[in-house]
């Protein structure tokens, strides 16, 4: 079997994750940990290097983790023809590794006609490679076992893709599968799933959702609880949940109004609770819901004008507000 050569980067998203592989496979005797806040500060103190050299040791005779290790390195890759290039040497050692075939079929699809079955094919062999009995046995609690993280980002990227299409049922299945996989909600499916409910007018859905989710600082849920009031036509509880949205993160009332410029799509992995970052993802996620709503844009536009925060000598709202998706 051919071996590779690593220069692992210690800012990668995906540096944890080879961690945690490392762990799984010859570290479990020296140490154990609650969780995987405790595992990463755990990690501290140990040597990077060594890590990474154990690490590189560890699988060079393991097909299928050596498939997973290239098709991490795809996933860093910022050329195209590189990353396509690892993920076909990826599926050479494992024709069933779901983040190459997921990353090769977004490289190499010719339209979503052919992008979809793709990656349902990727969520298939996912399927498969967990097995039932590991479905059985940790349903609920899939994102501290580090081998189903591959299959939870494909179904990611199906929803989207889902929805984007305007296979919206569909895409609510998938994110609402995710969160049974995993109800701690570690990929943020829960926002996403928020964002959708509303946007379909689901407003029993969202709120038990809202409920459940239970962040009372976020942009998202603070600024869902605003246009949910509205919907079942209770402007005081709209107006009090306004008051807390504006307390956590202001930035976002200029971006429903039309106020605060274009939305930002690139936006960094981590976001700061009351930051513009948050109020930019917040229009990302929230942003078509509200624009199918245009009396709460109105009413939002006037209780601001009332609270002294916009002025009749400001531009107007426009015609059609924000909608990222």
């Amino acid at each position: 079997m051919a071996r590779i050569t690593m220069n692992l980067d210690p800012d990668s998203p995906f540096m944890l994750e080879r961690m945690l592989r490392l762990w799984r496979l010859g570290m479990e005797d020296e140490e154990a940990f609650a969780s995987e806040e405790e595992f990463r500060s755990g990690l501290e103190d140990h040597d990077h290097e060594d890590l990474s050299q154990r690490y590189a040791h560890m699988i060079q005779d393991k097909p299928r983790e050596l498939a997973q290790e290239l098709a991490y390195q795809a996933y860093e890759s910022t050329l195209a023809d590189r990353a396509l290039e690892l993920a076909g040497k990826a599926l050479e050692l494992d024709p069933d590794c779901v983040d190459a075939l997921t990353l090769q079929a977004f490289l190499t699809a010719e339209d979503v006609g052919e992008l979809i079955p793709r990656l349902e094919h990727a969520a298939t062999c996912g399927e498969k490679a967990l097995g039932e009995e590991f479905f059985a046995e940790f349903m609920g609690d899939f994102w501290p076992m580090v081998e189903a993280r591959p299959y939870m980002r494909c179904l990611k990227h199906l929803a989207e893709v889902l929805w984007n299409v305007g296979r919206r049922f569909d895409a609510v299945a998938q994110y609402e599968n995710l969160m049974d996989l995993d109800p701690a909600d570690h990929m943020g499916n829960g926002a996403l799933l928020l964002g959708n409910y509303l946007a379909m007018g689901e407003v029993q859905r969202s709120w038990d959702l809202l409920e459940e989710i239970d962040d009372e600082a976020g942009a998202v849920y603070n600024w869902a609880w605003v246009l949910l009031s509205l919907l079942v036509d209770d402007q005081e509880g709209a107006r009090q949940a306004l008051d807390h949205a504006l307390d956590m993160n202001p930035y976002v009332a200029p971006l429903l109004i039309g106020l605060g410029g274009e939305v930002e799509m690139d936006l960094p992995p981590t976001l700061i609770t009351g930051s513009r970052e948050e109020a930019h993802y917040c229009i990302q996620v929230l942003g078509q819901a509200w624009a199918g709503h245009m009396d709460a844009h109105w009413w939002l536009l006037d209780v601001l004008r009332e609270m002294g925060l916009v002025t009749e000598d400001d531009a107007p709202m426009p015609d059609d507000p924000p909608s990222v998706n």
